[in-house]
C-alpha cells in the first residue's frame, strides 16, 4: 500500500500539492493524517527539488493554520509556529538528507537542533515555566471536574508546568525524526536498491560526542535539579530510543530476534501503560549500542 501512495504521489509534480492539501485539512481530526501531510514535501523534495518541497510544505501549512483558524480564532500561543515547525523542520532535514545521503547525520543535527531550541527558551523566557501555567489551568478547568479544589487544581499545574518544554521537545524531535524517517521510507520504495531504507536505519549512531554530552547530561540529571537538565534529558531519552529501535532491527535482520518480539516491542510502545517503560528499556538499549558499536563515518 505505501508504495502505491509514494508511487502515485510522484508520478506527477503537482500530486504531492493536492494530496497535502487533502492531507492538512483533515489533520486537526486524525493525527495520521498529520503524519502522513508531513511527509509528503520529504518525499517530494527527495524524488523531486528543494523548491517543490517547499511549496507543498507551505500548502500544507497554511490549510493547517486555515483550519485551526476557523475552528478556534483564539487559540494556544505557539500553535501557528508549531505548525511550521512541524511542516518545514522535516523539509529541511530532507534537503539535509539529498545533499549528504547520510540519515544518521540527519538524526544527530535533529537532536543537536531540539536541545538548541530549549536552551534558546530557558534564556529567551523570562518565566518559562510560567508561560504553561495559563494552558495548563485551562486544561484543567476544561476537565469540569466539580470535585477538584482549587487547591487541588493549583497544584496539578505546580506538577506538570516545569517538565512541559522537555516534554515538547521530546515530542518534537520524536515526530519530525519520525516524519523524514516516513518520507524516507516512501522514497526507497521506488528506488532500485531493495531495503536501503532499513540498512540505513540500523546504523543510526548518536556517536562519540553526542554519546559523551547525553552521559554528562544524565550525570547532571542525578545530581541538580536545573530545569533545563531535565528538558534536555527528556529529549536524549527519545533520542536513544529511536537508536534502541535501530538496534533491534539490526538483531532482527541478523537472526537474533524474532519477528515476533519485534512486532511486541511496536506494540508497546503505543500501549499507554507499557509505553514509557519500554521507552526506557529501549532508551538503556540504545545507549550502550551507542558506546558498544564501533564508528561510523560521516558521526559527530
Amino acid at each position: 500500500m505505501h508504495r502505491a501512495i509514494a508511487a502515485w504521489l510522484t508520478e506527477h509534480p503537482w500530486r504531492p500539492i493536492v494530496a497535502i492539501a487533502f492531507c492538512g485539512a483533515l489533520a486537526q481530526m486524525l493525527l495520521p493524517f498529520t503524519l502522513l501531510a508531513c511527509a509528503i514535501p520529504v518525499l517530494t523534495v527527495l524524488r523531486f527539488d528543494a523548491k517543490l518541497g517547499l511549496a507543498a510544505a507551505a500548502v500544507g501549512a497554511g490549510v493547517q493554520c486555515g483550519i485551526v483558524f476557523s475552528l478556534a480564532p483564539t487559540v494556544m500561543a505557539g500553535t501557528y509556529p508549531g505548525i511550521l515547525l512541524a511542516f518545514f523542520s522535516p523539509l529541511a532535514l530532507a534537503v539535509l538528507l539529498k545533499r549528504t545521503g547520510s540519515l544518521n547525520l540527519c538524526f544527530q543535527v535533529a537532536v543537536l537542533a531540539v536541545a538548541v531550541l530549549l536552551a534558546v527558551v530557558d534564556v529567551a523566557l523570562t518565566d518559562p515555566i510560567g508561560a504553561w501555567k495559563g494552558p495548563l489551568t485551562q486544561l484543567v478547568d476544561a476537565m469540569q471536574a466539580p470535585e477538584l479544589k482549587q487547591a487541588d487544581r493549583d497544584a496539578i499545574v505546580a506538577a506538570f508546568a516545569p517538565p512541559m518544554w522537555g516534554a515538547l521537545g521530546a515530542i518534537a524531535l520524536a515526530m519530525v525524526f519520525g516524519v523524514l524517517l516516513l518520507g524516507r521510507w516512501w522514497d526507497s520504495l521506488l528506488g532500485p536498491e531493495a531495503g536501503a531504507f532499513g540498512a540505513e536505519y540500523q546504523r543510526l549512531r548518536l556517536g562519540v560526542a553526542l554519546g559523551v554530552a547525553v552521559t554528562v547530561l544524565f550525570v547532571l540529571a542525578m545530581i541538580t535539579d536545573f530545569v533545563l537538565i531535565s528538558w534536555l534529558t527528556s529529549v536524549a531519552l527519545i533520542a536513544l530510543t529511536f537508536q534502541g529501535l535501530a538496534a533491534a532491527h539490526r538483531s532482527r535482520a541478523g537472526g537474533r530476534f524474532k519477528l515476533g518480539w519485534l512486532a511486541a516491542i511496536y506494540v508497546l510502545l503505543v500501549v499507554p501503560v507499557s509505553n514509557i517503560v519500554t521507552m526506557f528499556v529501549l532508551a538503556s538499549w540504545g545507549f550502550i549500542d551507542n558506546w558498544l558499536r564501533p564508528s561510523r563515518p560521516a558521526s559527530l
